[in-house]
């Protein structure tokens, strides 16, 4: 099939285009997609990431600008390099951010949904910028360092507030009846 008709069906909504994308150039995709990444999973992510993008762009598609191989090759590159700089970025937390001293159950929804109100109450009652520090350290998962950039604040103090909030936090969890 070609990359024509390939396209013409995509935008008509019709997804066996993009199944045909997917079967002639998955490969392609792979490949660049380790090149940048390595890690299989990453990879897969990466490919399914590129495909979806290139459905969700499908209208944008212009042959006479690229072959739709070109697309795919630029798609997959974009979506590589996006997923290797969250991967980069991700650093785990040490145990004692994750660790609030108290057990909370998020396994039972109806606890699940309290507890997360009261969580959600807390940090919107976070005068600024804590609550973007805290949001960016335990949402993001971003690095203290970064997050200190951002801020215009040295990194001891970004921790300072960290750990002020996460005693907020347990507080605001005992006090707000968290159910266990």
């Amino acid at each position: 099939m070609t990359d024509e008709v390939m396209v013409r069906l995509m935008q008509q909504n019709d997804e066996r285009g993009l199944e045909y994308a997917m079967s002639a150039y998955s490969r392609l995709a792979h490949s660049i997609a380790a090149g940048i990444l390595g890690d299989e999973q990453d990879c897969r992510e990466a490919v399914s990431d590129a495909f979806y993008k290139i459905w969700r762009t499908r209208m944008e598609i212009d042959l006479s600008r690229a072959s739709l191989k070109g697309y795919v090759s630029m798609v997959t590159r974009s979506c590589a390099l996006s997923k290797l700089r969250t991967v980069k970025s991700f650093e785990p937390l040490p145990d004692d951010e994750r660790d609030l001293g108290i057990e909370v159950d998020f396994s039972d929804e109806l606890n699940a949904r309290h507890n997360e109100r009261v969580i959600a109450e807390c940090i919107r009652s976070m005068p600024s910028p804590d609550r973007e520090i805290f949001i960016s350290r335990y949402y993001y998962s971003k690095p203290i360092s970064e997050i200190a950039r951002e801020q215009g604040m040295k990194p001891g103090r970004v921790e300072k507030l960290l750990s002020k909030n996460r005693r907020r936090l347990r507080t605001a969890l005992l006090e707000g009846g968290i159910l266990l």
